[in-house]
């Protein structure tokens, strides 16, 4: 397998558009005022991947500022790996949360994007950028959902697609993994890429098309934003988490609405998405930090090591401490 690039520095967003194509990924080390980490960022034809380790480095702070203005022709597949990130976008009215399970297909065109990247663990975001062009040349003319996408982007109007409680699938998920694993080069890299690429996109384009207008049960508009409120509140301070009484009252729900919108817009209890986030952060913790596994226990808001070791191995299925053997 090919040796990765390594740079000891993260250039910014201006000069990584200006980068030449790799067959090997670029590694970029991170350290910001407010953030630590590494960024990774492969260029290939019309198609670049690039996924983040982000940390915040006081963990003090409510959140971290970043952004960017958009200004390429790109089309952008976003997929949420870790953490909280607040995202606000030029064309739209509403913030965009970003949490583990989270994607979307973007055209943000002349833009500023600022984010946020919430205190409470590591922020991970893998995304594909498509240029205008080859989107164009690879998704009109199929069907006519996609052709008013394509439209979109021939005449430069941005849009968003997602569907924030349809989480992605582990074949997607799959799919990320093996565009970083392909070991082909050449030109038969150039086509693996492409072919995962539109496998990807359309295995979005479906998720997110596959319910009928008028036919959602779930939340309406205002008791979603409520429930992503309530999801934001929960990660603001993982060692101490509100009881379900004061999310609710935070959040402006009652309990049961609380519980059961939460369950439909997230597949998942309250506290059971909870103790799953914060025993994922644990995970990374573990993996990218040189902390005791008592430290990391008490990071993550657990009373006693011996708890958390237990809820480790029941979610994960090994100890804690085998990760680092």
């Amino acid at each position: 397998m090919p040796q990765q690039e390594q740079h000891p520095d993260f250039p910014g967003f201006d000069e990584i558009t200006n980068l030449p194509e790799s067959e090997t990924p670029y590694i970029f080390s991170v350290s910001l005022p407010q953030v630590d980490g590494h960024f990774r960022l492969l260029k290939m034809g019309a198609i670049a991947l690039s996924d983040g380790w982000m940390q915040l480095k006081d963990k003090n702070l409510e959140y971290a500022a970043m952004k960017h203005f958009n200004e390429l022709p790109l089309v952008e597949m976003n997929f949420s790996l870790e953490g909280c990130i607040r995202q606000k976008l030029g064309f739209l009215e509403e913030d965009v949360i970003f949490t583990k399970g989270y994607h979307n297909i973007m055209y943000n065109r002349g833009e500023w994007e600022h984010n946020q990247f919430m205190n409470g663990g590591i922020h991970n975001t893998f995304t594909i950028n498509i240029h205008a062009d080859r989107f164009l040349e690879l998704f009109s003319d199929y069907s006519s959902p996609m052709d008013r996408l394509a439209e979109n982007v021939l005449k430069q109007q941005p849009f968003l697609l997602q569907q924030p409680g349809l989480p992605y699938t582990p074949q997607m998920l799959s799919i990320i993994n093996s565009l970083w694993s392909c070991t082909l080069t050449g030109g038969l890299k150039q086509l693996f890429l492409d072919s995962k690429m539109m496998e990807l996109l359309l295995l979005q384009f479906e998720l997110f098309t596959q319910a009928a207008p008028g036919r959602n049960t779930g939340p309406d508009k205002n008791e979603l934003e409520k429930l992503h409120l309530a999801r934001e509140i929960l990660l603001r301070d993982i060692q101490h988490p509100p009881t379900l009484a004061q999310l609710a009252r935070q959040c402006g729900l009652n309990e049961f609405k609380l519980k059961k919108g939460f369950k439909a817009a997230f597949n998942n209890t309250v506290f059971g998405y909870f103790a799953a986030i914060r025993l994922e952060q644990a995970r990374q913790l573990i993996l990218h930090t040189a902390n005791t596994i008592s430290e990391i226990a008490y990071e993550t808001g657990f009373s006693h090591p011996q708890h958390f070791q237990r809820a480790f191995k029941k979610h994960f299925g090994i100890p804690p401490g085998q990760l680092r053997k």
